[in-house]
């Protein structure tokens, strides 16, 4: 309890904020960014997912969570992880429907190119018949060009914070660009 309070205090003066205009078209721009830590749990051996999306220069939505089930490679927990965030893209989009707000197809950043590989090629894979069907939700959004899976390098994936341990300036990094700023008193 003292750890979540001396948090608090040291991050009272912090807050959102968000600068973007729609324009004439009420056109979104709606950016995220997904990572997984594999085996972060040594006890349980679970992996952790995370993902931040951002709307108008400042985060949204984000989620840091252990996964439910126990991943057998890195593949898996990274393809875990962006099928959460797929599910949340789903999400996203129809709040923008039903606000008459136009939203293309959501840009996803990822740094694992063998996720991405996996989402986009729907033939059968031998080696990740042990991912649970459920998490195959992926290929469908992207071929429906509902979602465009980018790879992103390591260093610049926002998401990174959410999953594990970063240095100080990789946090800072992260918060800035989820536009957490220091707030005047």
């Amino acid at each position: 309890m003292k750890w979540v309070f001396r948090d608090f205090r040291g991050t009272s003066d912090y807050g959102l904020c968000y600068q973007g205009r729609l324009g004439l078209y009420r056109v979104l721009d709606i950016h995220g960014f997904v990572d997984a830590n594999w085996v972060g749990d040594l006890d349980q051996r679970r992996s952790t997912s995370g993902y931040v999306f951002n709307l108008f220069g400042g985060a949204v939505i984000w989620m840091s969570k252990k996964q439910f089930i126990v991943a057998l490679s890195t593949t898996e927990a990274e393809y875990m992880a962006t099928t959460h965030a797929r599910k949340e893209t789903v999400w996203l989009q129809r709040l923008c429907s039903n606000m008459e707000l136009v939203q293309g197809a959501v840009k996803i950043d990822c740094d694992s190119q063998s996720v991405i590989f996996l989402a986009k090629n729907p033939a059968y894979h031998s080696k990740t018949k042990h991912i649970n069907v459920q998490y195959h939700f992926v290929r469908d959004m992207i071929e429906d060009k509902k979602v465009l899976q980018v790879k992103v390098d390591t260093l610049k994936n926002t998401a990174d914070a959410l999953t594990r341990s970063v240095s100080s300036y990789k946090f800072s990094w992260c918060r800035e660009t989820m536009d957490v700023v220091g707030m005047d008193k």
